[in-house]
């Protein structure tokens, strides 16, 4: 089979391209045979990518997704939960013995407490109707902290002086929200974490082939996606130099989405199926969260989104994940036009167009074919890679 490939001497950056859970995790694992290091730029512990090393299912929550061979970096836009990546650095360890030895983490990544995590709770139960469906990490909290400029830093740590009189700072402007905590418990907690890849925290040299892996999907970002129902980071890779502090404007681009459509918690989705179709496509796909384990919410593909995601992020290269999750069908809806809704704002009472495909079978039956080359057609971008199974192998060019 023709290996998945970008240019050579050319960085790469990749998005998913609908609400995440698109699969980015084994296109990045595919793509790390070409590229030396493999970089996280933004996103936290809400989001998991699933790969598969030796057989053995993995979640990715920090950890970049590479091989046994590719330098791994945190960049100073993501939020770190250290118990959560040094748990995944023990777990990486079991397979491959030398991932100490290739990871590095920004001295400028945000921390995530215990206290974000309570105030994320706290914060959801007080929205009521207004509520998203947090994952409840204390992603939004700590974003919150940055503006409010009372947030924890890597480099904080090594300085515990300094560091003890902002955690109980951070626990005092809590206290109306969550009640009373055991600050020193909290300090000392962290400063355990902290230790355990002390000698991690870096801003390394980066030479090299890079691949920025995105966490999420556009549609999710909080500046161009179906706002307020967003995640707290960026997903758009455009955010990739700022999110790494690494160059990444001459890179290309890869956009992952799904045959259809899910989404996790609340906001609109026009095409979503709420009986036996969406049940089928749910239980033949495992739609489950790999943070949360709740299940997600399915629904046919949606092209005007799909393309504005792809003319958003100047896509080069497309991926279709779980192609083969629809084989068996007997017919195959996709969204083709909203009439007059502006995307992606106005999506709650959008008059959806939908348009439908003789099923197939088989992924290399004419129907699928044809499938395919509607999606093409509208987009205005060719599939180059289709991918049919959660591991690194089951995926072909086109």
């Amino acid at each position: 089979m023709k290996e998945l490939k970008g240019e050579k001497e050319m960085n790469s950056i990749l998005v998913g391209l609908q609400w995440g859970d698109e699969g980015k995790g084994k296109v990045v694992q595919k793509l790390s045979r070409i590229n030396d290091w493999i970089v996280r730029f933004s996103g936290g512990p809400n989001a998991g990518h699933t790969v598969y090393h030796d057989g053995k299912k993995m979640v990715h929550h920090l950890l970049p997704s590479g091989t046994n061979r590719n330098k791994l970096f945190v960049g100073r836009g993501t939020l770190v939960d250290l118990k959560i990546l040094n748990d995944e650095i023990d777990e990486m360890s079991k397979i491959y013995d030398d991932v100490k030895k290739r990871f590095t983490i920004s001295s400028w990544c945000r921390i995530i407490t215990s206290i974000d995590r309570k105030l994320d709770l706290s914060f959801e139960k007080m929205k009521e109707d207004r509520s998203i469906g947090t994952t409840g990490r204390g992603i939004g909290p700590t974003v919150s902290n940055d503006a409010n400029r009372i947030g924890i830093r890597l480099f904080d740590f090594f300085d515990e002086t300094s560091f003890s009189k902002k955690i109980k700072y951070l626990a005092n402007f809590a206290k109306p929200f969550i009640g009373m905590i055991d600050v020193e418990e909290e300090i000392n907690s962290l400063l355990k974490e902290f230790r355990k890849i002390e000698d991690n925290v870096s801003e390394p040299f980066i030479a090299g082939n890079v691949l920025f892996e995105g966490t999420q999907g556009v549609l999710l970002d909080p500046m161009y996606g179906t706002y307020p129902y967003v995640t707290s980071t960026p997903t758009v890779p455009s955010f990739a130099s700022y999110g790494s502090g690494i160059q990444a404007d001459r890179a290309e681009k890869w956009g992952v989405f799904k045959a259809y459509v899910t989404r996790v918690g609340a906001g609109p989705f026009p095409t979503e199926l709420s009986g036996e179709e969406g049940e089928i496509i749910r239980k033949r796909g495992d739609e489950f969260g790999a943070t949360t384990g709740r299940p997600r919410r399915c629904g046919w593909i949606d092209l005007p989104l799909l393309k504005y995601a792809s003319d958003l992020s100047n896509i080069d290269h497309l991926v279709m994940t779980k192609a083969d999750v629809l084989n068996g069908l007997e017919k195959v809806g996709m969204c083709t036009s909203y009439g007059d809704t502006t995307l992606p704002y106005e999506l709650e009472n959008a008059s959806v167009r939908l348009e439908y495909t003789k099923g197939w079978k088989k992924l290399d039956s004419r129907e699928f074919d044809d499938f395919i080359s509607a999606i093409e057609k509208y987009i205005g971008k060719k599939i180059e890679y289709v991918s049919f199974g959660p591991k690194e192998e089951e995926i072909k060019p086109r």
